[in-house]
């Protein structure tokens, strides 16, 4: 099982990413990230520095940014990220 974190969760993109792995049994959303709005779905956060769930990968449809806070946070996990 794939465990992600969402950047970007409650934009239009995020809204798909979201309801793909809804629909897998190979992966799941175990975290979000965004600015804006709140996803019932799984635990959101404002901020990198806020997240304290453990994951395996970064799926990021956020701006651009954001980038220095999340790279941050993958190089301190030692995450990959897809942008």
């Amino acid at each position: 099982m794939t465990n992600i974190i969402l950047n970007g969760c409650n934009g239009k993109m995020g809204a798909a990413v979201t309801k793909a792995v809804s629909e897998r049994t190979d992966c799941t959303i175990v975290a979000g990230v965004d600015l804006y709005g709140d996803n019932s779905a799984y635990p959101e956060f404002r901020t990198f520095e806020d997240v304290n769930i453990d994951a395996d990968v970064i799926i990021d449809f956020s701006n651009p940014a954001v980038l220095d806070s999340m790279l941050a946070f993958a190089i301190s996990k030692n995450l990959p990220i897809i942008l």
